[in-house]
C-alpha cells in the first residue's frame, strides 16, 4: 500500500532593516526584537501548517492491482448442454475461449474503507462485455475494544479450505482457478476484541424483505472465538428470516510446528435449496425454484501437514446435506435420456431442447454437486515458485476434479497457470458437465 505525503511551505519575508544613522540606536534595538517575535510566529505557524496537512495525507491510502485472465475450454460431448446442442443448435452458445481483465482499486481515508472493481471480458460467442462492481464500501468506529461497521462489507467465517459450513456471511464460492476478491455483503457488525477472545454480532441484508434463498435473505449472525493454547475455537450462530436457526461450532489445532487439524459441523433449522419442480412431459418455463428443506446438516474435517522442504500434504472430507440427493441426480439423468428421445419428433424438438437448457440449473443448486466430498492436495514452495496438484473426489458416483497449477510471485507481479479437468465414470455428474477441461493463463500486476 502507498502513502501519499504533502508538505506546504510558508514563506514568510525577512524583516530586516537597515538604518543609514548609528545615533537611532534605541529604535534599531526595538525593531530588531520585532523582527524575532515575526519570525517566531511565522515559523510556529508553518510547523503547524506542515504537521496538520502530514496528518490529513496520512489518514488516505490506496493500493490497487490488475489482473488478466486467459482461460480455454473444451466442450464436452454429454451432459444436458452437449444434448441440447443436439437438438437445437444455438440454443446455447458454450464459451470456448475467453480473456477477463479486471482494474481493482482500495483506498482507505481514515475510517472509510472502498474497494471497487471495473471489469471487461470478451469471449469467443460474443462481443467485449464491460461492467463494474463495488466489493466493499463501509466505514469504522473504534471505540476501544469495541469497533461498529457498517456497509457494504467481507466477512468471511470458518476453518475450511475446500468447504466451509459456517460461513454463513460471505458464502463464497471456494476452489476457483484464481484468488479474486469477494464481493461484499450490505450489513452492520458489531465486534469486541481482546488478546484471545473475539465476539462478533452481524445484521446482514438488512434492506432485504423478499429475498427467499440463503445469500439475499435477511439475517442476523453471531461468532465467538476463544484461543487456548494450541487450538482456537469457534461457535456461530444464525437466524435467517426464512431459513430460520442454524447452529455451528469449529476448531483449528495447531498440533506441532508441521501438522494442523481443524473441524467445522453446522445444522441448520432450514434451507432454500434449489428444486426441480416438473419431472415429467415438457415445461412451458424453468421447473427450478428456491424451496425449503428441514434440518439439513454439514461436516467437515482436515489435516494439514508441512515438511521443512516447504512440501505440504493437505487433505479433507466434507458432508454437505444441503447438496442434491442420490435419487435427485438419478432422476435428472433419466430426465435428460426422456428429453432427448422427445426431441427426436419434430414437433417437439424445440421444447425439448429448452428443457434440456434449463436442465444446467441442477449444477448450480449448492456449493458442492455431491453430498459426500474428499478434497486432497499436495503443493511444494521452492523460492519465488510454487506448484500444485489438487482433487476433488466424489464417492457417491466416483466423479474426479482434478487441477494442476504452477504459479510465480515476485514484488509485483504474480503469474499463473494451470489446467482443471473433470472427469470420473460416464454416469458421473462431473462426466456431465458444459466442459471436459479447461486451460488457463492469468496475470496480476499489483501497484
Amino acid at each position: 500500500m502507498r502513502h501519499t505525503h504533502h508538505t506546504l511551505a510558508c514563506l514568510m519575508p525577512l524583516l530586516l532593516a537597515a538604518f543609514n544613522s548609528a545615533a537611532h540606536a534605541a529604535d534599531t534595538a526595538a525593531l530588531a526584537v520585532m523582527a524575532e517575535a515575526t519570525e517566531t510566529t511565522a515559523t510556529a505557524a508553518t510547523t503547524t501548517a506542515a504537521t496538520t496537512t502530514a496528518t490529513t495525507a496520512a489518514d488516505f491510502s490506496y493500493s490497487g492491482n490488475w489482473r488478466t485472465l486467459l482461460n480455454s475450454a473444451q466442450i464436452n460431448t454429454v451432459g444436458p448442454a452437449a444434448l441440447t446442442g443436439q437438438l437445437q443448435p444455438g440454443i446455447l452458445t458454450p464459451v470456448q475461449t475467453s480473456v477477463q481483465s479486471e482494474l481493482e482499486m482500495k483506498a482507505q481515508y481514515k475510517n472509510w474503507h472502498t474497494t471497487a472493481t471495473l471489469h471487461t471480458e470478451k469471449s469467443d460467442s460474443n462481443s467485449a462485455h464491460n461492467t463494474g462492481w463495488l466489493n466493499e464500501f463501509y466505514g469504522n468506529l473504534d471505540l476501544g475494544a469495541w469497533q461498529l461497521s457498517a456497509g457494504k462489507k467481507i466477512i468471511a467465517w470458518d476453518v475450511g479450505y475446500g468447504f466451509r459450513p459456517n460461513d454463513v456471511i460471505q458464502q463464497e464460492k471456494r476452489r476457483s482457478l484464481i484468488s479474486q476478491t469477494a464481493i461484499g455483503k450490505p450489513l452492520a457488525s458489531l465486534d469486541f476484541f481482546t488478546a484471545d477472545q473475539a465476539l462478533s454480532l452481524v445484521w446482514v441484508n438488512p434492506a432485504q424483505n423478499d429475498a427467499v434463498n440463503n445469500i439475499e435473505e435477511q439475517a442476523v449472525a453471531a461468532r465467538w472465538y476463544q484461543r487456548s493454547g494450541n487450538v482456537d475455537w469457534h461457535g456461530f450462530a444464525r437466524y435467517g428470516k426464512h431459513t430460520q436457526t442454524s447452529l455451528g461450532a469449529a476448531f483449528s489445532w495447531v498440533a506441532s510446528d508441521a501438522i494442523e487439524l481443524h473441524g467445522s459441523l453446522r445444522v441448520q433449522q432450514k434451507a432454500a435449496i434449489l428444486q426441480q419442480t416438473a419431472f415429467t412431459g415438457l415445461a412451458r418455463s424453468a421447473p427450478w425454484q428456491w424451496e425449503m428443506q428441514n434440518q439439513i446438516s454439514q461436516l467437515l474435517l482436515g489435516a494439514n501437514l508441512t515438511t521443512e522442504d516447504q512440501h505440504s500434504f493437505f487433505v479433507e472430507y466434507w458432508y454437505d446435506g444441503s447438496a442434491r440427493s442420490q435419487s435427485d441426480w438419478r432422476q435428472w439423468l433419466t430426465q435428460n435420456q426422456q428429453l432427448l428421445s422427445m426431441g427426436q419428433q419434430a414437433a417437439w424438438r424445440l421444447a425439448a431442447a429448452a428443457n434440456l437448457a434449463w436442465q444446467n440449473n441442477a449444477f448450480n443448486a449448492s456449493s458442492n454437486l455431491r453430498r459426500q466430498n474428499v478434497f486432497a492436495r499436495w503443493s511444494w514452495q521452492r523460492d519465488a515458485w510454487q506448484t500444485a496438484v489438487d482433487v476433488l473426489w466424489m464417492p457417491e458416483d466416483g466423479g474426479r476434479i482434478t487441477t494442476f497449477s504452477q504459479e510465480w510471485q515476485g514484488d509485483r507481479w504474480h503469474w499463473q497457470t494451470g489446467l482443471r479437468v473433470f472427469n470420473g465414470p460416464q454416469q458421473a455428474i462431473a462426466r456431465q458437465l458444459p466442459n471436459t477441461h479447461s486451460a488457463y493463463v492469468s496475470a496480476t500486476w499489483a501497484f
